[in-house]
């Protein structure tokens, strides 16, 4: 009964989410690289680096997983090689776009302190180390897991996991604390940080130019803000129900399964969504994408009537 109702689920929440996150993440890639506006900000990186990583997570997992839950084709288990390999990009890419927006976040705080080091960390260049750096340090984190990963015959038939308990156990909690718990910390505490900062500002006259970028950089942190707050609906449940898998192996009970694969579904939604609220949170990225539509309109007019 708990398989359907997990499959049910399966069927009819992924599709739209590929579709829609397939959607957003080509749109917002072509904003925050075309618009001038958005491709100078230090912050567009990590969007356009988190549109990326979304749209690799929409078809190299949740487009897989749903075929192997409607289908029964599970690629993990076809040889030992794809096993490992699945595994380990499946973890890779699930965990990088989770620091992308924690990188987002500390951007914003650099962005709004009055000390002029931290703002000079604030730029493409930096994004562009920082990004660099922490894909190689995910790639690292996650290296023990083709070793300790293996296809054996289990209970249920063939399994893509680790024959080992204690290790299974251990790497349970990292990821645990390394995907589920510490970004949503991380995240949140840039973000209480950074909103002090602009309270703080809020007080200071500057000039009308400088005024303009502060209002524009504002705008880009409501952005991101509304983009946690999401994150973290997604995530919660998520790591709840992980920390009591983790508590009950290794054999979580039937509810408990099925809670975690039905969340898993819900913490999906958190990589096909991000455009849809940058465009309804706030009306400079609404302005932004707007005069991008009607650029785009225009020259397929001069296309197809060139005189």
């Amino acid at each position: 009964m708990s398989n359907a109702v997990y499959s049910i689920l399966s069927r009819y929440t992924q599709p739209p989410l590929i579709i829609f996150g397939t959607i957003g993440a080509i749109f917002n890639q072509i904003l925050f690289s075309s618009r001038k506006s958005l491709r100078s900000n230090s912050c567009s990186f990590y969007f356009r680096a988190l549109s990326i990583n979304d749209l690799l997570v929409m078809y190299v997992y949740v487009l897989l997983q749903w075929i192997a839950d409607q289908y029964g084709f599970d690629l993990s288990k076809t040889c030992i090689s794809m096993c490992k390999i699945k595994t380990y990009i499946n973890c890779i890419l699930y965990t990088l776009s989770p620091y992308f927006v924690v990188l987002a976040c500390f951007d914003r705080l650099c962005t709004s302190s009055r000390d002029a080091n931290l703002r000079r960390i604030a730029t493409p260049r930096i994004a562009s180390y920082l990004t660099f750096s922490m894909i190689v340090i995910v790639i690292a984190a996650y290296s023990h897991i083709p070793i300790y990963t293996t296809l054996f015959l289990g209970p249920t038939g063939l399994t893509c996991s680790s024959t080992n308990l204690m290790y299974s156990k251990i790497n349970a909690i990292f990821v645990l604390t390394f995907l589920a718990i510490l970004p949503p910390i991380l995240m949140t505490i840039c973000c209480i940080t950074t909103l002090i900062l602009l309270r703080i500002q809020r007080r200071r006259v500057m000039p009308i130019n400088q005024a303009r970028i502060r209002q524009r950089d504002a705008q880009i942190f409501k952005m991101l803000l509304l983009y946690v707050a999401f994150h973290l609906i997604c995530t919660i449940p998520f790591s709840v129900v992980l920390l009591i898998a983790v508590y009950q192996l290794p054999a979580p009970s039937a509810t408990i399964s099925t809670l975690y694969q039905s969340f898993v579904l819900l913490f999906n939604a958190s990589f096909s969504i991000s455009f849809y609220i940058y465009t309804l949170s706030t009306p400079f990225y609404r302005h932004e994408f707007l005069s991008l539509t009607m650029n785009i309109f225009k020259r397929c007019r001069r296309i197809i009537k060139p005189n």
